[in-house]
């Protein structure tokens, strides 16, 4: 786990240089790191796929509280549900799968 996490993040990281310096027109012999807007640059680079991830994996829990709390309030609310007693009211799964699609387009 944790060793794949900080291989893929060197990976990256240098993947993102490396299209930087590409996608730059700059020569190898060009680049410095010692440059404050390479370094800069750099950094907001590598920074931007773990933002990506981190923004995903905020929503994706936002959702599923969202889903946690509408199942806990069908359970509270229609008699029998959670029990699965025999002629209970249905789930409401229309509102399960307009919170799963609401979140998904946010």
């Amino acid at each position: 786990g944790k060793g794949f996490a900080i291989g893929s993040a060197c990976l990256v990281g240098l993947a993102l240089f490396g299209a930087f310096v590409t996608r730059s027109g700059l020569a190898e012999t060009d680049v410095s790191l010692v440059s404050p807007l390479i370094f800069a640059s750099l950094i907001y680079g590598a920074m931007i796929p773990y933002w990506f991830s981190a923004m995903t994996m905020k929503s994706v829990g936002q959702a599923a509280n969202e889903m946690v709390k509408e199942v806990a309030r069908q359970f509270r609310e229609i008699p029998g549900l959670l029990e699965g007693t025999p002629g209970h009211a249905p789930p409401d799964h229309a509102r399960c799968i307009a919170i799963s699609t609401d979140a998904s387009l946010r």
